[in-house]
């Protein structure tokens, strides 16, 4: 059954680091469709409504979800330019859908990327023009983490998500699988029944 995990926050909080850890975890099986991937490497677009990542993001997840693949959706990913995209692929996923936010201070933002190899791409000062505050997405299965969350401590608490989810999803097929046994015994005894009265009656 295809799960989808969405990971979200401004740029150097850590969102990249704990979708790789998770990637290598799970391992075949797992899609990551990274924002700046889609958006900037593949695409070129800039970051307004209506750009053509959205569309490709769209579809990626898609082929997660047909796939029964765990779909890794990691970026920045605005509300007010991707909220109805992520609320389609959360209709999509239905109950196998989680989302996170790093709801950091900036401060702490900008410490997590001098840490970063990638740390010369930007300055403190683009993060700080960049900056979105607690742009939540408003879901009651969104998670948040903050400051004093660690990379382990993050990738733990989605772990432990995930493995309630498959956990509750194989409980779910267990008891599909015994009421089907029981109506299929059930049409055998009706079946059963009726021919002995047929027979009765022709007889």
């Amino acid at each position: 059954m295809a799960k989808l995990v969405i990971i979200r926050g401004n740029s150097g909080s850590g969102k990249s680091s704990l979708a790789k850890k998770l990637q290598a975890h799970y391992g075949q099986g797992t899609l990551l469709i990274a924002q700046d991937t889609v958006r900037r490497d593949m695409l070129k677009e800039k970051v307004e409504p209506g750009n053509l990542s959205i569309d490709l993001t769209e579809s990626l997840a898609h082929f997660g979800y047909e796939h029964d693949l765990l779909v890794l959706v990691e970026g920045f990913y605005e509300t007010d330019i991707y909220g109805h995209m992520l609320e389609r692929l959360r209709t999509l996923f239905g109950p196998q859908t989680r989302a996170y936010y790093y709801d950091l201070t900036f401060e702490e933002t900008a410490r997590r990327h001098q840490t970063r190899a990638k740390q010369e791409e930007f300055t403190p000062a683009d993060m700080k023009r960049w900056w979105k505050d607690r742009d939540f997405l408003g879901w009651q299965e969104e998670s948040f983490f903050r400051d004093e969350d660690s990379l382990e401590a993050a990738f733990e608490r989605i772990v432990q998500d995930l493995e309630k989810i498959w956990n509750e999803a194989q409980e779910e097929e267990l008891m599909c699988f015994c009421i089907k046994k029981v109506f299929h015994k059930l049409q055998i005894n009706f079946e059963k029944n009726i021919t002995q009265n047929v027979d009765k009656i022709i007889s």
